[in-house]
C-alpha cells in the first residue's frame, strides 16, 4: 500500500471515528462515515447544504430502498416567480467496518437499486406511508410536487472501500429526459482530492458528447505562445452546445466565477431572454461572450482547421450569466430554436497550478465588464482568515481540568494544514505537537463562518452550510479588510467562546437513541437558533471574556441554556410542521418568528453571566497591542527549535558553501539558547530566514537535528509562559509580590525583576525573553504557598 494513502487512510478512519466518539453512545459508524463525506464534498463544491438523512425501508424483496441523505440546491425563479430548485443531490452509502474492502458488483448493485427505488416512487407519489413527522417524509412530498421541474438528479454513492464498478445514469421510466447521474465515491477517491492543490475534483468534458452527430470538436483559433505561463484559445460556440452544458454540469461549471447567476428576473438576464427568443441571430455581436480557464486542452487538425475535442478543468469565470439563461430560456420556451445563437469565447490555459490559483481570480475580475465587483480575492489567502491563524497560533489557553496545561486553538486556514503540519512531525515533536493543538480544538473557515453568523443573530444563514453562507459572509469580512479591521484579541476571544458555547448547546441536546430531547436529524439547526437566540435575548451582553478565560461553561448557565434549548426546539418543530425542516430553518422569516415569542429569562438569574451595555461597548471597540505579542511568539518559535538543531545547523553550514557566511551568526544564536540570554537583532534576523527557510521545505528540521551529537532535550516555550503569566489576574500578581517580599524566599534583584515582568505583562509592553524564563522560575519555587501557576 502506497504510504500516502495508508496515511490517507488512517487519518480518515480516525476523524470518522471521532465524530463517533464526540457523538457519544448511540452514533452510528455507517451516518459519521456519511457525515464526513457530505462536509468533505460540501467543501469540494460537489453539492451545497447537504444534509444526513439515513433511512432504510424493509420492502418486500425488491422493494426495499434506501437513502443516507440528500440536498436541494440552484434554486431558481421562473417566470411566474415561483421557485424551485433545479438540482436533487441523493446519497447512498455502502460501509463496511473494515475500510481495506472492494465492493462486489452485486453489492453495489443492490445499493444502487436500493436508492433508484427511492428516486421512483418518490417522484410518482408512491412513497405515502411514512409517518408524518419523518423529515424524509417531508422530502418525499417535495420530490413529488417538484418532479417535473428538476433540471437533473446527482446520485452521490459513498463507499469506504474500493470500488471498480461505476455506472453513469439511471433511468426512471415515465421520466426519461430528466438526467440522473451518478457519482461513485470511494475511498481512493477521496484521497485523489484530498492530494489535490485545488481542493475540488475537475470536470473533464468530452467536448463531442455535446455536439450534433458527426463533429469533430470546437473549431478555434490558436493565439502564438508568447508567454510560458499560459496558452490561449478563441473560438465560437454553439449556443445548443452550452446549453447541454450547463444542463449536465449546472453551476460546477462556474466555480471559479466571482459572481452567481442572479436569476432570470435581473435587467441584464432579461435582455439575453429577449434577445434569444426574437434576435438569436444579433445574439453574437450584441453578447460579449465568455471567458473561461482550463488546466488542459487536447486538440486535433482537421484539414487545416484546429478543434477543441477535450476540456479538463473547464470554468467560466464571466459569462456565467449568458450560459445559464441559453438553457433556461430554451427550457421554459419550447418553441426556441438555439442553433442559431452563437457565443464567442476566449480560453485561457494556465500550465502552472500555482499560478492559477492567483491569475484565475484576476481574470474574473478584469474580464468582468457589467457589474462593478471586488478586486479582493476571498480565499484562504484573504488578510482576515491570515489573521486568525496568526492568533490561533499564539492565543495560549488552559485546559479546564488543569490550569497547568496550556493548549491552542488550531485554525486550519487550508484544508488539511494539521495533517500536514502533524505528519512533518516524528517522536517527542509530534508528541508536543499534539498537546499543544489537540485535535478537537481544531476548526476551520466554515466554522468560523458560522460562529460569526450565529454572534450575528443570523443563525438562518448559518444553517444555509458554509457554501451558500459564504458570498454572504464574504461581504462582511470584504467591508472590514477594506478599512484595514481585522480580527483582534477581542474577536479571536468572543470566536473561541462562541465555539464553546456551541458545543455546550450541542452536547446538551443530546445523543441519537440515549438522551437526546428530540429527533436529532434536526439537531444542527436547532443549537445554531439557540446559540443565537440567548444572545438576542441578552443582547449580546453575555461575558464570553469569562467563558474564554476559563474554556468551559458554569453548572448554572449550562442550566439556562437547556431552558432555552427546549423552548426553541418545542417551537421550531412546530412551526415547521408540514415542512422540510432542513428548508425551514433557512428561511429568515423562520428567526424573525422565533425573535417575537414571549420567551422568560429569569433576569436575576442570568444577569450575573452578563456584562453592562457600557462594558460590552468598550470591549467591541477594544484593541490589542500585537507588536509585544508577534515578537515573543517569533522568539519562541527559534528557540523551540532546541539547541541540538542549532548545533546540527552549524554543522549543516560549514559544509554548505552558500551558507558558509552565516556560520558565525548561528554560533553567536547557539550560545545564546544555550545559556537563556536574550535573542539580539541579529539572531532575531538569523533565525526568522531559518524558520522562513523551513516552511518552504529548503531545510528539514530533523535531517539538521541528526548532525548534531548534542543530546534531546525539551525546548522550553517561551510563548507558552508568557501566556500562562497573561491569564494571571491583577489581585493574583498583587498576591504574589506580597508573598515573594513577605517570605524573603528572593533576594532583591529577583523581586525586581518580578515586579518588572508584572507590570510588562499588564500594560502589554516589550518584555525580554531571559526575564520571563527567569520570572517563570520564581513563580514555580512559590507553588508550595498554594499559588495557582
Amino acid at each position: 500500500m502506497d504510504i500516502e494513502f495508508k496515511q490517507f487512510l488512517e487519518n480518515f478512519q480516525a476523524d470518522v471515528s471521532s465524530l463517533v466518539y464526540t457523538e457519544g453512545e448511540g452514533a452510528v459508524f455507517e451516518d459519521k462515515f456519511t457525515e464526513y463525506c457530505l462536509e468533505t464534498l460540501e467543501m469540494a463544491g460537489e453539492t451545497e447544504g447537504p444534509v444526513t438523512r439515513s433511512y432504510f425501508y424493509p420492502g418486500d424483496l425488491g422493494k426495499d430502498w434506501k437513502i443516507n441523505g440528500y440536498a436541494l440546491r440552484d434554486v431558481y425563479k421562473n417566470e411566474l416567480n415561483k421557485t424551485y430548485y433545479e438540482t436533487l443531490d441523493l446519497f447512498i452509502t455502502g460501509y463496511q467496518q473494515d475500510y481495506n474492502y472492494t465492493i462486489t458488483k452485486d453489492v453495489f448493485n443492490r445499493g444502487l437499486n436500493q436508492l433508484k427505488r427511492f428516486i421512483n416512487g418518490a417522484l410518482k407519489g408512491q412513497i405515502d406511508y411514512l409517518e408524518p413527522s419523518n423529515d424524509i417524509a417531508e422530502l418525499v412530498k417535495l420530490i413529488y410536487r417538484q418532479s417535473s421541474q428538476f433540471d437533473r438528479i446527482n446520485v452521490y454513492y459513498l463507499i469506504n472501500g474500493t470500488s471498480y464498478q461505476s455506472a453513469d445514469k439511471i433511468i426512471i421510466k415515465g421520466f426519461e429526459n430528466l438526467g440522473v447521474y451518478v457519482h461513485v465515491w470511494d475511498i481512493q477517491r477521496f484521497f485523489r482530492l484530498a492530494s489535490s492543490t485545488t481542493d475540488r475534483e475537475a470536470i473533464e468534458i468530452n467536448v463531442v458528447d455535446f455536439l450534433p452527430e458527426g463533429a469533430h470538436g470546437i473549431q478555434c483559433l490558436k493565439v502564438p505562445d508568447i508567454n510560458e505561463l499560459y496558452e490561449c484559445y478563441l473560438a465560437i460556440l454553439p449556443g445548443s452546445l452550452l446549453s447541454k452544458m450547463y444542463a449536465e454540469y449546472s453551476s460546477k461549471l462556474l466555480e471559479s466565477n466571482v459572481r452567481a447567476f442572479l436569476g432570470q428576473n435581473g435587467k441584464y438576464n432579461a435582455g439575453i431572454r429577449e434577445t434569444i427568443k426574437k434576435k438569436p441571430h444579433m445574439f453574437l455581436p450584441y453578447n460579449n461572450g465568455l471567458s473561461a480557464t482550463a488546466n488542459h486542452v487536447e486538440t486535433k487538425f482537421i484539414g487545416s482547421s484546429l478543434f477543441i475535442t477535450r476540456l479538463n478543468d473547464f470554468q467560466i469565470v464571466n459569462g456565467g450569466q449568458t450560459t445559464a439563461s441559453l438553457y433556461h430560456t430554451e427550457k421554459l420556451n419550447k418553441d426556441v430554436d438555439l442553433s442559431q445563437i452563437f457565443v464567442q469565447m476566449k480560453l485561457t490555459v494556465i500550465k502552472d497550478i500555482i499560478d492559477k490559483n492567483i491569475e484565475v481570480p484576476n481574470i474574473a475580475n478584469f474580464a468582468n465588464s457589467q457589474n462593478k465587483i471586488s478586486a479582493l480575492d476571498l480565499s484562504s489567502n484573504n488578510p482576515y482568515f491570515v489573521k486568525i491563524e496568526e492568533l490561533s497560533r499564539r492565543k495560549y489557553v488552559t485546559t479546564p481540568n488543569n490550569s497547568n496545561q496550556q493548549i491552542l486553538w488550531f485554525f486550519e486556514r487550508v484544508n488539511g494544514q494539521y495533517r500536514e503540519l502533524s505528519n512533518r512531525l516524528k517522536g517527542n515533536p509530534l508528541k508536543i505537537f499534539k498537546e499543544k493543538n489537540p485535535l478537537g480544538n481544531k476548526y476551520n473557515k466554515a466554522d468560523v463562518t458560522k460562529l460569526i453568523s450565529l454572534w450575528d443573530q443570523e443563525p438562518h444563514l448559518a444553517s444555509l452550510g458554509p457554501v451558500k453562507n459564504w458570498p454572504l459572509f464574504s461581504k462582511k469580512i470584504s467591508v472590514l479588510v477594506a478599512k484595514n479591521k481585522l480580527p483582534g484579541d477581542n474577536f479571536y476571544k468572543r470566536l473561541i467562546a462562541n465555539a464553546i458555547m456551541n458545543r455546550c448547546i450541542d452536547k446538551l441536546y443530546g445523543r441519537k437513541n440515549i438522551d437526546a430531547i428530540g429527533d436529532t436529524n434536526v439537531k444542527a439547526a436547532i443549537v445554531a437558533y439557540t446559540v443565537s437566540y440567548f444572545h438576542y435575548l441578552t443582547q449580546n451582553r453575555l461575558d464570553l471574556w469569562k467563558i474564554y478565560d476559563d474554556q468551559k461553561i458554569e453548572k448554572d448557565l449550562e442550566k439556562i441554556f437547556k431552558d432555552v434549548l427546549i423552548f426553541v426546539h418545542h417551537h421550531m418543530t412546530k412551526s415547521a410542521a408540514g415542512t422540510l425542516f432542513s428548508e425551514y430553518a433557512k428561511r429568515e422569516s423562520s428567526w424573525t418568528l422565533l425573535k417575537s415569542q414571549n420567551f422568560n429569562l429569569d433576569k436575576l438569574l442570568v444577569g450575573k453571566f452578563l456584562i453592562t451595555p457600557e462594558e460590552a461597548v468598550s470591549r467591541d471597540g477594544e484593541s490589542e497591542n500585537v507588536e509585544v505579542e508577534n515578537e515573543i511568539f517569533t522568539v519562541s518559535k527559534i528557540s523551540s527549535l532546541g539547541a541540538k538543531f542549532w548545533d546540527g545547523l552549524k554543522v549543516h553550514i560549514a559544509a554548505t558553501k552558500e551558507l558558509k557566511e552565516l556560520e558565525f551568526e548561528v554560533w553567536d544564536l547557539l550560545k545564546k539558547i544555550r545559556e537563556r540570554k536574550n535573542l539580539d537583532h541579529n539572531a532575531l534576523k538569523l533565525g526568522k530566514k531559518v524558520l522562513d527557510m523551513i516552511e518552504a521545505d529548503t531545510l528539514n528540521v530533523d535531517d539538521i537535528r541528526s548532525l548534531s551529537a548534542l543530546p534531546d532535550e525539551d525546548s522550553i516555550d517561551i510563548k507558552g509562559v508568557y501566556d500562562k503569566m497573561s491569564l494571571l489576574k491583577k489581585d493574583e500578581w498583587n498576591k504574589i509580590i506580597a508573598l515573594s517580599e513577605q517570605s524573603h524566599i528572593f533576594d532583591y534583584l529577583e523581586i525586581s525583576n518580578l515586579k518588572s515582568v508584572q507590570r510588562a505583562i499588564l500594560t502589554k509592553d516589550k518584555i525580554k525573553e531571559a526575564s520571563l524564563l527567569k520570572a517563570n522560575d520564581s513563580l514555580i519555587k512559590l507553588k508550595r504557598f498554594n499559588i495557582k501557576y
